[in-house]
C-alpha cells in the first residue's frame, strides 16, 4: 500500500539526503572547517572516577573545542597515570583497519576504553549537531612505544536503535614516554575537510578503563603520590597559533598503600672471593605490583668490600651528552643491569656505565633498552653507597617487578677486604622510599658465590632462598596487620 500524497522516488531522495548526510559525520572526529581563527581549548577534565591512590579507576578527559581547525592533538599524563598494556590481548593494526559499518574489527576482550565526539556539520546552511560513540582498543605497539591505542567511531549506530550502513572512523593514537616518566597520546595530521564540506568538533570525552571489561584485568592506574597531578592538552591549528591548557587532580589516602620491597645481594663469583681480589656484588629490588612506586633507593656496601683504587677505571667517565646518546665507550662500563615490570611484555636489560658530573666520584649511569629505552642515573657516593632517585630524571612512578643492578667482574669496580668464604657474610644495608612517602630498611645477608665446594655453593643458594622467604613473610605479616587495622576501624 502507497501512503496518500507520497511518492516512492521521492521517498528514495530522501533516504539518499539523510544517508548523505550521515556519511559527512563519519569524519566527527577528524573534520573541522577551514578558518582564519585560532582554534581554542577550555572546559578540560582529566579526572580519575576514584581519587584513591594507586586506585585502578576509570580516567575521564574532556576537552571542548572552539574556533579553527586542528592539525596535531596531544594530551599529556602526568607521572604515575598509567596504563597496562598486558591487561587484554593486542588487536593488529590489520584488525583495527578491516573495521566496517557495524563491526569494529578489533575483538571485544581488546576494549580498554570509550570515546564520544560531538560535532556540528553544515549542509547547505542547516547546520546539525550530534554526538557520535566509539570504542577505545588496546593494539600491537610500534617499536620503541609503550602502548598504541586504536579508535573506532560507529557513526551509523544512532544510540543502538538504528543502525545505517555507514563506513566506521578509524583513527590510531600513539603513546610516547617522555623524559619525566609520563606519557603523551598523540594524534597527528588531522584531515580539514570533509567532501568539502565544513564540520566542526565541539568537544571530545575520552574514558580509560580502570578495569578491563572482558578480562577483568586492571588497566589504569592511579599515581601512587598524593601530589597534584597535571594532564596538558596542546591543540596545533593548520594556520594560526597553538592552544594549550591543563587540568590537575589529587589522589588521597597514599598511607592506604603497601610499600614493602625485598632486597637481596650476591657477591663473590669464580675468582673473586679471595682478600683483595676483585669481585662481584649484585643486588636485587622486588616489588609486588600493588604497591607504591620506589622513589628512592640507598645502598649502602658493606665494609668487607672496597672500591678497586688499584686501577684508574673511575677515570674513565663517559660524558653526558655520549650517555643521552647512548654512544658511551667501553671503558666505561662497569656492569649490567635489568628491569621488569607488568606493564611491560619484556624486561628491559642494558649497560652499567661511570658517567662524568663534573665532582669528585662519576655517576653511576642506566642505559636500558628493549620495549622502551629507558636512561637512569644514580650517585656514588663517598660513604661507598649508591643512591637512586636522587638524580634527574629519578625513578619512574610504575610498578617495578624486579631491579637487578649488577658490578661485574671484570672489570672489577669492587674488591673484597676479607676472605668472602670465612666468616659471616658481608651484610648489605638499604633504604627505600616510596611515592606515598612510606620508607623502610633492610638489612640482608649476602649469598657468597665461588667458595669452591658443592656445600658452600649449596649453603648460599639455601641463603638466598631463606632470605626471600623471610621477605615474603614479611609482607605477608605487613599485610595482614593492614587488614586488622582495617577491621578495626569498621568496627
Amino acid at each position: 500500500m502507497r501512503l496518500r500524497g507520497t511518492d516512492r522516488r521521492g521517498m528514495r531522495r530522501t533516504s539518499r539526503r539523510l544517508i548523505g548526510t550521515w556519511i559527512v559525520a563519519v569524519a566527527l572526529l577528524v573534520a573541522v572547517p577551514a578558518s582564519a581563527q585560532a582554534i581554542t581549548l577550555s572546559g578540560l577534565v582529566a579526572q580519575p572516577a576514584s581519587s584513591q591512590a594507586g586506585a585502578h579507576s576509570d580516567f575521564h578527559l574532556h576537552m571542548d573545542f572552539g574556533n579553527g581547525q586542528v592539525k596535531d592533538l596531544t594530551v599529556g599524563l602526568p607521572p604515575g597515570q598509567v596504563g597496562d598494556p598486558n591487561a587484554t590481548p593486542q588487536c593488529t593494526e590489520a584488525q583495527l583497519n578491516s573495521a566496517t559499518a557495524g563491526n569494529d574489527g578489533c575483538s571485544a576482550n581488546t576494549q580498554v576504553g570509550t570515546v564520544v565526539a560531538n560535532a556540528t556539520i553544515t549542509v547547505a546552511v542547516l547546520p546539525v549537531t550530534l554526538n557520535v560513540s566509539g570504542k577505545l582498543y588496546n593494539v600491537t605497539p610500534h617499536p620503541g612505544e609503550p602502548a598504541r591505542f586504536g579508535i573506532v567511531l560507529q557513526p551509523g549506530n544512532l544510540g543502538g536503535a538504528v543502525t545505517l550502513p555507514l563506513p566506521p572512523i578509524i583513527l590510531q593514537s600513539a603513546v610516547q614516554l617522555r623524559p619525566d616518566f609520563g606519557l603523551n597520546t598523540i594524534i597527528n595530521d588531522i584531515p580539514n575537510s570533509t567532501q568539502g564540506l565544513p564540520t566542526t568538533i565541539n568537544s571530545q570525552d575520552i574514558t580509560l578503563f580502570g578495569i578491563a571489561p572482558v578480562t577483568g584485568k586492571p588497566f589504569m592506574r592511579n599515581p601512587t603520590s598524593c601530589d597534584q597531578h597535571t594532564t596538558t592538552f596542546t591543540a596545533i591549528p593548520y594556520s594560526g597559533p597553538t592552544d594549550s591548557g591543563s587540568a590537575s587532580f589529587t589522589p588521597t589516602n597514599c598511607g592506604a598503600l603497601d610499600f614493602s620491597p625485598a632486597f637481596t645481594a650476591i657477591v663473590g663469583g669464580p675468582g673473586g672471593t679471595a682478600q683483595g681480589g676483585q669481585t662481584t656484588a649484585i643486588t636485587s629490588i622486588d616489588q609486588d605490583n600493588d604497591e607504591a612506586g620506589l622513589i628512592n633507593a640507598h645502598v649502602f656496601v658493606p665494609p668487607d668490600l672496597a672500591p678497586n683504587t688499584l686501577t684508574d677505571l673511575l677515570s674513565h667517565r663517559c660524558p653526558p651528552a655520549d650517555f643521552q646518546a647512548g654512544t658511551c665507550l667501553g671503558n666505561t662500563v662497569v656492569g649490567n643491569a635489568i628491569a621488569t615490570s607488568p606493564l611491560l611484555s619484556q624486561g628491559l636489560a642494558g649497560q652499567v656505565l661511570l658517567v662524568d658530573n663534573g665532582g669528585l666520584l662519576p655517576s653511576i649511569g642506566l642505559d636500558l633498552r628493549g620495549q622502551l629505552h629507558l636512561l637512569l642515573q644514580g650517585s656514588l657516593n663517598v660513604d661507598k653507597s649508591v643512591t637512586f632517585g636522587d638524580l634527574p630524571p629519578g625513578l619512574p612512578d610504575i610498578p617495578i617487578s624486579h631491579f637487578q643492578l649488577a658490578f661485574t667482574n671484570p672489570p672489577g669496580l669492587l674488591i673484597a677486604n676479607r676472605d668472602l668464604c670465612v666468616g659471616p657474610p658481608p651484610v648489605f644495608h638499604a633504604d627505600f622510599t616510596g611515592y606515598n612517602g612510606a620508607t623502610t630498611s633492610v638489612d640482608s645477608p649476602a649469598s657468597v658465590q665461588g667458595c669452591g665446594g658443592g656445600s658452600n655453593a649449596a649453603k648460599c643458594k639455601k641463603a638466598k632462598k631463606k632470605h626471600k622467604h623471610r621477605a615474603a613473610e614479611s609482607k605477608k605479616q605487613k599485610k595482614r596487620s593492614c587488614k586488622k587495622k582495617q577491621r578495626k576501624k569498621h568496627r
